[in-house]
């Protein structure tokens, strides 16, 4: 065998030398991320609320009933749903409300929006919209004693969706958020029974946020 030969068959015995060990070196940094992680499913108690945003809504009347209209900004903070190694997206869907008044009356949604997506393990913005379709009693202003009827209190059920991302599954909790109505200002009047009232409170207080289980 001649000398270039044998450099030929040492150059080659090297290089499949290396390609064996470098094939365990590859399966294991595959297999690093998943079974090196800590990763723990978020529990539905790791929502808190955050900031509110500014209130507002609208009663427009017919015949001394009143379709009431209105939006809420708000931020959910997710810091305490650690879940480690992975930060997966979560999503919330609107289930309804209600909104409460001066006069003690409550009165359901007809129509209730809450949505939005958020990230786990910062605070994230979503908005709420709803509606009461023509059922909330609106009294006559010009009538003495005229009290004006405010909104003083307003909660949101919504579910949060925490987005699987092996290995943590979909998980899906529900909550009502609810905030006072402390100072809203009033625009607007009821006079036989038609009219247009506009609500604003540029600081909504008290938010509560209740796991539903």
């Amino acid at each position: 065998m001649s000398k270039i030969e044998n450099n030929k068959q040492v150059a080659r015995r090297t290089v499949l030398k290396g390609a064996a060990w470098s094939v365990p070196v590859v399966a294991a940094a595959a297999a690093m991320p998943v079974s090196a992680a800590s990763v723990t499913n978020p529990g539905c108690g790791c929502l808190q609320t955050g900031a509110l945003g500014a209130f507002t809504a609208q009663a427009v009347t017919l015949l001394n009933l009143g379709t009431v209209t209105g939006t809420l900004a708000f931020n959910l903070d997710s810091s305490a749903c650690d879940t480690g190694f992975f930060k997966p997206a979560y999503t919330i869907l609107g289930l309804g409300g209600s909104i409460s008044f001066s006069d003690g009356t409550t009165n359901q949604f007809t129509i209730g929006g809450t949505t939005g997506a958020g990230t786990i393990g910062q605070i994230s913005a979503f908005d709420s919209t709803f509606s009461v379709l023509g059922q909330i009693n609106m009294p006559n202003d010009l009538i003495p004693p005229y009290t004006p009827k405010v909104p003083t209190k307003v909660c949101f059920n919504f579910t949060a969706i925490f987005i699987p991302l092996l290995p943590i599954p979909q998980i899906e909790c529900s909550y009502q958020l609810c905030f006072d109505i402390t100072s809203p200002s009033s625009l607007g009047t009821i006079v036989l029974g038609t009219g247009t009232v506009n609500w604003t409170d540029l600081t909504p207080s008290n938010p509560v946020l209740t796991p539903l289980g």
